[in-house]
């Protein structure tokens, strides 16, 4: 899925991943090329469910897709 498709809700953009956490992430894209787990995201709507983290790592190493799961909304 490409970034702009993804809509990233606003309690997530008010908090700051744990920098170190982050740079590991970045290390293993990096050294894998991918990240260790896709995005999670709401099926039908596109929002962010989980995987800020690697969302903004993805952003970070500039990756043109990423791989995500989709939620059905209950």
């Amino acid at each position: 899925m490409s970034f702009d498709e993804i809509i990233v809700p606003e309690a997530f953009l008010k908090t700051r991943p744990n920098p170190v956490k982050t740079e590991e992430v970045i290390e293993f894209v990096k050294r894998t090329g991918h990240l260790d787990k896709p995005l999670t995201i709401e099926k039908g709507s596109k929002v962010l469910k989980d995987g800020y983290r690697r969302y903004i790592v993805a952003k970070t190493v500039k990756m043109d897709k990423v791989p995500v799961v989709y939620e059905y909304q209950k």
